[in-house]
């Protein structure tokens, strides 16, 4: 019993120091490879996009903190509060575009304004906001 205690002292040291199994998470696909979510707290809320032939690897595409996202075949739109948390910026992503190079085909930061003349120059003036989230994030 002595040969196995050490043993016993290093896994049950490293279950109570590692809290990865105790981190939330939420994800929400999109379309596509396309997802919104968070991991560890709910102000980490963005769009990311699966990354191909990487199992559960993605990158980012929107930084937090994302709160309301719509989207048809073609384009995904988003409002994202920025960390001063009183400044709403808009997106647009061209999905077509964005395709093979995920820094191009994003419209944004945008304000209001900008966002309202660039979905009528797309002829997307119709596409809303369907995923809404908490615009005020949990910690």
């Amino acid at each position: 019993m002595k040969k196995t205690t050490p043993f016993l002292i290093v896994i049950i040291s490293f279950l109570i120091n590692s809290c990865a199994w105790l981190d939330e998470s939420q994800h929400q696909k999109i379309i596509g490879e396309y997802e919104v979510g968070w991991n560890d707290l709910e102000s980490n809320r963005s769009i990311t996009k699966l990354i191909k032939d990487c199992d559960g690897c993605s990158e980012g595409i929107i930084a937090s903190y994302v709160y309301a996202v719509g989207h048809n075949k073609n384009y995904i739109i988003a409002k994202q509060l920025e960390n001063s948390q009183t400044k709403t910026s808009y997106y647009i992503i061209d999905i077509k575009k964005n395709q093979a190079n995920s820094q191009k085909g994003i419209f944004g930061p945008l304000n209001e304004t900008e966002f309202e003349k660039t979905k009528k120059d797309l002829k997307i003036e119709s596409l809303k906001f369907d995923l809404n989230f908490n615009q005020k994030p949990k910690s």
